[in-house]
């Protein structure tokens, strides 16, 4: 008789524990959404809700979060500084991350988490934001999320915030340099709509409410040497499309995943994703009341 009991009790263990883990996240989820949100869970290979901790939810190698004293990232020290912090309950969902004031020093995560491929690669980057750029942000560029392994331009993905007033947003997705730059001109002798750049101009950040911030990329080191395709999404919303040849060559170890770069404000939920998303699939990051991935 006991281990019949224990026979029993471990299978009524198993029957709740599947049934909690395809339960929905919301129980009058329509089936249609939570299909896509299944869908678009399996697809996670980074995340940071930024809820008590600093370094990473989700991870394949190395979760830490690192210090250096600017993008180079050279002596880096695992934990953050003194300007970067936890917000406690004032997040999208939960606390989030607080950029207090502008310093050199960056905050970043391993390279290796970035799902990098040398061959027909693609992924999304999802992150909301919390700031008013024009009053909160002090004079210059500022970088939320800078990837790469040598500069800004030159294989790197990043999106920022102009200089001039009123401030730009921008999605930069730069190849490695003789990719993009074969001439080597110098940046401000090309043409705007030549950069590998998609700009929003009177971007929706709001110190009041939060803004999702999304892009995507695919077919970058097409096998095929056809042109990749990146997109930058505000809200749910497509703001604009590239089209050119992608080749990055990455040593995944050497790369950094910057975030904050001389930001000030709040950031939330940041999640890198193994594929590029559909529009149906960012429109439910955006407008799901628990950004559907919790």
């Amino acid at each position: 008789m006991p281990q019949f009991v224990t026979l029993f009790a471990s299978l009524l263990a198993l029957v709740c524990s599947v049934t909690t883990t395809n339960a929905p996240l919301v129980a009058d989820e329509p089936a249609g959404d939570a299909a896509v949100l299944s869908k678009t869970r399996g697809a996670m290979i980074l995340h940071s809700s930024f809820d008590g901790v600093v370094d990473l939810n989700l991870f394949d190698e190395n979760g830490s979060m690192y210090t250096a004293a600017s993008t180079k990232r050279e002596n880096s020290q695992r934990g953050t500084h003194g300007e970067v912090t936890i917000a406690k309950d004032q997040g999208k969902f939960g606390d989030a991350l607080q950029f207090r004031r502008k310093t050199e020093q960056v905050v970043f995560y391993q390279g290796s988490e970035s799902g990098y491929q040398q061959k027909d690669w693609q992924g999304t980057v999802s992150i909301w934001m919390k700031l008013n750029p024009d009053e909160d942000l002090e004079p210059g560029f500022c970088d939320p999320i800078l990837i790469t392994q040598r500069g800004w331009d030159d294989g790197a993905f990043f999106v920022d915030f102009d200089k001039e007033l009123p401030r730009d947003f921008r999605l930069g997705v730069f190849p490695d340099y003789k990719t993009w730059n074969p001439s080597d001109t110098g940046f401000n002798q090309i043409p705007v709509d030549q950069r590998p750049m998609v700009t929003v101009n009177q971007p929706p950040f709001s110190a009041d409410r939060w803004t999702h911030v999304c892009y995507t990329w695919q077919n970058v080191n097409a096998s095929d040497d056809g042109p990749g395709t990146a997109k930058l999404y505000l809200n749910g919303e497509l703001q604009g499309t590239l089209r050119r040849p992608m080749r990055f060559t990455w040593d995944p170890k050497q790369v950094g995943i910057m975030i904050g770069v001389h930001y000030v404000g709040l950031m939330d939920d940041l999640i890198i994703f193994n594929r590029a998303l559909d529009d149906q699939q960012i429109k439910l990051l955006y407008r799901h009341p628990t950004g559907g991935l919790r």
